[in-house]
């Protein structure tokens, strides 16, 4: 049989179950209100990207959200180039954490419409937790400038467009072709997605190709203008000088560059330098030699010189190039003094201390060959050699003429004795030979008399005539030489005046027959500082007698 409760029991248990649910009610009111007091803080179990940020005050969930952003910039971005990864921290390319946004998010993650859901939602942060993702910041200019400085993004350049010579020695254009390089927006904008999505930062880099930056059609303009503007060639006067350089030669110097994405003319400037300096390399300009006296018998420097002027100055190419586009036919550059300290030095007659070598040859006196003989040594007197420098008689005096102090006097001509004005100076001549002979000096033109004259060493011997035979050697020592001229009623003097360093010798002489003439053949040896021996010799040939040739026949025929 069931027992039934009784009524009062049934009451008492009612109430004790209305009881504890009012104090559970209380209860949970009472650590609502708790939770709800002292200000915002952020709902119980809350994560923020996995980090516990859950009943937060705002300053202890600053200094959550502060972690985090240290930790995402702290990241590590890879961009796979293709010579390889390259790796950054997320800060060096703008990616960092928006704080304020991220904060307000979590704040506002248990907020509600109305109190009764809050309510429900405080109550559910008890059993269930909730996530707030991090709100990331992208700053793509910057990307941008740490990504455009990289290495390796051009993986190919392009191949410009150039104007070349063609066949007909006319400028065309050859065509360019693109390059290929890392598009670089490309990675900005994955980098962009990425971020938008939360990660991983690993960033593949795409290629793309560009164009040359010179415009072909642009450019084949300027070749048929260049063509114009080249065509005359230019020429190039330095001081007294003058050279002409051709079409050919400035075309084949011409370029373009690309200014801004145009095309530009311009020269090969180191080029079109060494052509001026090669086209004017047998040119020295200016310059003054140093005046010397001889005092008893020593060389007195009365005036220094100036070493000569050069082509040219580093400019000239520029100034040529400037010229040319400019559409002029002729251009002045200006010449620079030589910086060679040899030429310094030698300018200043250093060198120039001691007689080297002398040769005197007597004539009779008062006779009208005497006169042009002592006229010629007058001229000739300071004559001033560097190293390497020739002296060419007949250019350095010119043609002999009553004007410049000359007079009739007899000169062999054919084998015959005849008057010329200037006869005579040959004597001139024999005597500078000889002491050039003996200084060292090399012989670059002579020509013996066509009859021995005894007055002469037999065999070392020159004439002289205007405007040949002449008489050229060159100074082949290391130091200046000063020639010097003296004389008397009865002798004429050449006195080499330098640094002794060579010894000169006549070794021997022979002599052949030339058919009816005889060659006669001196040698000498040079013996230099060093301990260098050089032997040479010089030639004469003389005919038989006076008015016939090595093969005997008169030289006065009339086919002559």
């Amino acid at each position: 049989m069931a027992r039934h409760m009784t009524r009062p029991r049934a009451r008492t248990l009612i109430l004790i179950g209305a009881a504890f649910i009012a104090v559970l009610l209380a209860a949970v009111a009472g650590a609502y209100a708790l939770d709800s007091r002292g200000g915002p803080r952020t709902i119980r179990n809350l994560e923020i990207a996995g980090h516990p940020a859950g009943n937060l005050t705002p300053a202890e969930l600053s200094r959550v959200v502060s972690r985090l952003r240290n930790e995402t910039e702290a990241r590590e971005v890879t961009i796979d180039l293709p010579d390889g990864p390259r790796r950054f921290f997320a800060a060096d390319l703008g990616i960092s954490v928006d704080t304020d946004a991220l904060e307000s998010a979590a704040l506002e993650a248990g907020e509600a419409p109305t109190a009764w859901s809050r309510f429900r939602n405080w109550l559910g942060s008890f059993t269930t937790g909730r996530q707030v993702p991090l709100s990331l910041t992208y700053e793509e200019g910057r990307a941008e400038e740490v990504i455009g400085r990289l290495e390796g993004l051009v993986l190919t350049e392009p191949t410009e467009p150039r104007l070349v010579l063609g066949d007909d020695q006319l400028l065309m254009v050859r065509e360019g072709s693109p390059g290929v390089r890392v598009d670089e927006a490309a990675i900005v904008d994955r980098l962009g997605q990425q971020v938008e999505a939360g990660g991983p930062f690993d960033v593949d880099a795409p290629t793309m190709s560009f164009p040359p930056s010179l415009d072909e059609t642009q450019l084949a303009t300027m070749a048929e203008d260049l063509n114009e503007l080249t065509a005359e060639g230019v020429t190039i006067r330095v001081a007294e000088e003058e050279r002409h350089l051709g079409a050919q030669a400035l075309r084949l110097r011409l370029d373009v560059v690309s200014e801004e994405g145009a095309p530009v003319p311009t020269f090969d400037l180191d080029s079109l330098q060494r052509l001026i300096a090669q086209v004017f390399r047998d040119v020295q300009l200016g310059g003054e030699d140093p005046v010397f006296d001889v005092v008893a018998d020593e060389p007195v420097l009365v005036e220094e010189g100036s070493p000569p002027l050069e082509c040219c100055r580093d400019d000239a190419a520029e100034t040529v190039a400037e010229a040319v586009l400019a559409g002029r036919s002729s251009v002045t550059v200006e010449p620079e003094p030589s910086d060679d300290p040899r030429l310094v030095e030698w300018a200043q007659g250093v060198g120039v201390v001691e007689k080297v070598a002398e040769f005197t040859t007597n004539h009779a006196c008062c006779e009208g060959r005497v006169s042009n003989i002592q006229r010629f040594a007058d001229i000739v007197r300071g004559a001033y050699l560097v190293p390497g420098e020739s002296l060419s008689l007949n250019e350095y005096v010119g043609e002999r003429t009553t004007e410049k102090g000359f007079v009739p006097a007899g000169t062999i001509i054919r084998g015959h004795l005849v008057p010329t004005v200037g006869g005579g100076v040959s004597q001139f001549a024999t005597t500078m030979f000889n002491a050039a002979f003996f200084a060292g000096f090399d012989f670059i033109t002579y020509q013996s008399h066509s009859l021995y004259i005894s007055r002469y060493p037999y065999g070392r011997e020159a004439t002289i005539s205007w405007p040949a035979p002449d008489l050229e050697f060159e100074n082949t020592t290391e130091y200046p030489a000063l020639i010097w001229t003296s004389y008397t009623d009865t002798s004429i003097t050449v006195s080499i005046y330098s640094t002794q360093s060579v010894e000169v010798e006549q070794i021997g002489q022979s002599t052949s027959a030339a058919r009816q003439c005889t060659r006669v053949d001196t040698f000498r040896r040079r013996t230099y500082e060093d301990g260098r021996e050089v032997e040479d010799s010089v030639f004469a040939t003389y005919r038989p007698s006076e008015g016939f040739d090595c093969n005997g026949n008169p030289t006065d025929r009339p086919d002559l």
